[in-house]
């Protein structure tokens, strides 16, 4: 999506629902690697080389932020979102938007992941965007685009194996909406009530349709397509961009115009409730967030800060902290370490190609910059994507987009 980037590498991607464990002993063990999903291309008219980076997160590690290994796995334009959660074994699933192809991503040895070829291609579907991953270890994805061949070219969404092939697909066109322009962007799974939520969102300046779609996950069966409704004084429900599913089986949804929603009653007659708008125009560009526990953390694009939410009572929602990034940094993607307290932060690609580590205070919420994770020799935290060479070879600065802690 570009309506509002200064660049024409596109801003969305990318985040994951992440709860922190205790490891053994009650004591925390920090995941030893970052994977940063990052590409070379710089434009959308030159192929680059689409690669998976790795930086030591190792915090005792006297090369901690160090750029260990960089694996190229294709060439492409624009890698975009990996899984918001890394599997518990078999492959990474990640996706080159532009160059229109996914990847499988072996991770079984951790500091030099491989390519496991790609995903197969869907008939009549383009622009793979949002990976979910099911109890059985097989993958949801939303595409963005049909066709062509159905006025407004609506995309839909698409199931596939844990080896990448595909079982069956759906297209998002609704007949209550026959020339809608449903770009399908985020998703969120509800298992227990055999039940998926997508929601509509563009990567470019298109003009879309403010839906959210509600799916039955068993066959996906299209059962419901609802139209955000527009309020007085703010168009916070323009662009839905992204949902996750909460314990209690209902959905919270985010627009990228920072609308919140509390979707309920999914395996009946669905209801929608708008229950928080952040003032605009000084939030605008609310992206990927995580949970952890009762706060949503929400990256604000041109915000340049994360807001912590306190969404233990989602009809309720309230903002208890904000975190405030350089004017240069545009927060996008946000994904927690599963073994430690720490996040990893990406931006859209309108400032300089940037990764940082922030601390999460889980009883507060409060964010807190990680000052050990820095390139080496640097005096200032954060490891930079703008270099001048990678491990593997590879010359020139790379856009970063999708990023998990391994262990």
């Amino acid at each position: 999506m570009r309506k509002l980037s200064r660049s024409a590498i596109g801003l969305f991607g990318l985040i994951a629902i992440s709860t922190f464990s205790i490891a053994r002993a009650g004591q925390r063990i920090p995941s030893r690697y970052l994977y940063v999903w990052a590409g070379t291309s710089m434009d959308t008219l030159h192929a680059g080389v689409d690669m998976m980076t790795v930086i030591d997160a190792n915090p005792d590690s006297k090369t901690y932020g160090t750029v260990l290994a960089a694996q190229v796995v294709d060439s492409g334009f624009m890698p975009h979102h990996i899984e918001y959660v890394l599997p518990a074994k078999g492959a990474l699933f990640a996706n080159d938007f532009t160059g229109n192809k996914s990847f499988m991503i072996d991770f079984s040895n951790p500091l030099h992941p491989r390519s496991m070829g790609r995903v197969a291609k869907v008939e009549g579907a383009r622009k793979f965007h949002t990976f979910m991953r099911m109890p059985n270890g097989h993958i949801i994805s939303t595409y963005q685009f049909g066709d062509g061949k159905i006025t407004g070219d609506p995309g839909g969404i698409a199931e596939f194996d844990a080896q990448g092939k595909l079982i069956r697909s759906a297209s998002s066109r609704d007949a209550a909406f026959p020339t809608a322009r449903i770009r399908t962007y985020g998703l969120t799974l509800v298992p227990k009530l055999d039940r998926a939520v997508t929601t509509s969102s563009p990567m470019d300046n298109e003009v879309v349709a403010d839906v959210i779609q509600i799916w039955r996950l068993s066959d996906l069966k299209l059962l419901h397509t609802i139209q955000l409704e527009k309020m007085s004084g703010d168009s916070a429900q323009r662009y839905p961009f992204e949902a996750r599913t909460l314990d209690d089986g209902s959905v919270l949804m985010n627009t990228y115009m920072c609308g919140f929603y509390h979707l309920t009653n999914l395996s009946g007659s669905p209801k929608v409730t708008r229950v928080m708008t952040m003032k605009a125009p000084e939030n605008i560009g609310c992206s990927v967030p995580i949970i952890s526990g009762k706060f949503w953390i929400m990256p604000i694009a041109y915000a340049h800060r994360f807001a912590t939410v306190d969404i233990s009572d989602p009809d309720h929602p309230k903002e208890v902290a904000s975190f405030k990034t350089d004017s240069t940094f545009y927060p996008h993607w946000i994904s927690a370490d599963p073994r430690s307290d720490r996040v990893v932060f990406t931006e859209q690609g309108d400032g300089p190609p940037m990764i940082y580590v922030a601390h999460l205070d889980r009883a507060t919420g409060r964010l807190s910059l990680d000052e050990k994770f820095r390139d080496p020799g640097s005096s200032k935290p954060g490891v930079s994507y703008r270099r001048d060479a990678w491990p593997n070879g590879i010359k020139g600065m790379a856009m970063p987009h999708g990023a998990l802690f391994v262990p």
